[in-house]
């Protein structure tokens, strides 16, 4: 499911509110999933066919259950809050989507 959040994107300062898990990587050697999100201007946008106006790629820690839907246990990683003690890791932000709520 699609994740709604006002996003500033760091390449051009543009505002996208929808972002979809667009690819996802499970690396069961590191225990941590790799999800690449696009990120557009609007649902609309989306629908119409329109390209996204940004795509990153956040490395999440963990691994789904086995019996669990991984796409959906990322979706729920991603818009977990930051926890005030949580490192700044080296490459894109984890928490970029904190707060963000799931839609259809």
């Amino acid at each position: 499911m699609p994740i709604a959040l006002n996003y500033t994107t760091p390449s051009t300062w543009a505002a996208a509110e929808y972002h979809v898990v667009q690819q996802l990587t499970l690396d069961f050697v590191t225990s941590n999933c790799t999800a690449t999100v696009a990120s557009f201007v609007s649902k609309e946008a989306k629908d119409a066919g329109k390209s996204p106006i940004y795509a990153q790629q956040i490395v999440l820690d963990g691994l789904p259950a086995t019996d669990a839907d991984p796409k959906a246990y990322v979706e729920g990683l991603l818009i977990e809050p930051q926890p005030t003690d949580a490192p700044t890791p080296p490459y894109a932000n984890r928490y970029a989507f904190a707060g963000g709520a799931i839609v259809e």
